[in-house]
């Protein structure tokens, strides 16, 4: 950075750029990366109880090392990467059965649905824009496979997802009671974004 560009901070202290986002590459993993994402997995998981909201995820009830090998090997996880360190991550997939007794808008084949789970930013990269540019990202790989609208489900109660995704295009659709391993039966929010 040269000497005569103004450093800026963040609410939260961060230095700041103009730059900053077009430095955040985002990119489908690689084989050789699992590990390193297991550990960013695991790292949000021991954390997130310093953090008010969050996903509430469990550490080997889910996401497991298998499921994240899965995503990994399938092509379906992808990581943004900045200064060398995975910043933020998803897992893109096709439709999923959970969402098949959902009364969704619009109506399209499963093979045109895409979904997005484990949607998260490291907390030392938060309130930068990574998670919006991740959900863009996201958008344009599922335009690419060929999909006309992404649906994804948050644990009610995480207003950082709550107020993300609709920003980034996505509507709210129902609340439904949802059984996952790590959560159990719990209220989570519905939403779907048409491409």
């Amino acid at each position: 950075m040269g000497a005569d560009k103004q450093i800026k901070t963040d609410q939260k202290g961060h230095a700041m750029t103009e730059d900053i986002k077009k430095d955040l590459i985002i990119r489908q993993a690689q084989h050789s990366e699992l590990e390193e994402i297991i550990d960013f997995y695991y790292d949000i998981i021991d954390h997130q109880g310093e953090r008010e909201f969050g996903p509430k995820w469990t550490k080997d009830v889910y996401p497991t090392r298998g499921d994240l090998a899965v995503d990994v090997e399938s092509g379906a996880m992808h990581i943004g990467r900045i200064n060398g360190r995975i910043a933020c991550a998803a897992v893109i997939t096709g439709n999923d059965e959970i969402y098949d007794d959902v009364d969704w808008p619009t109506k399209v084949a499963p093979e045109e649905v895409g979904v997005i789970h484990l949607l998260v930013v490291h907390s030392d990269f938060t309130g930068r824009g990574f998670a919006k540019k991740l959900v863009y990202y996201c958008a344009d790989v599922c335009r690419a496979k060929g999909r006309k609208v992404i649906r994804l489900d948050v644990l009610k109660g995480n207003l950082p997802a709550e107020q993300l995704y609709p920003r980034c295009g996505f509507k709210l659709v129902a609340e439904q009671q949802i059984f996952y391993e790590d959560t159990g039966l719990a209220d989570f929010l519905l939403y779907e974004m048409v491409l």
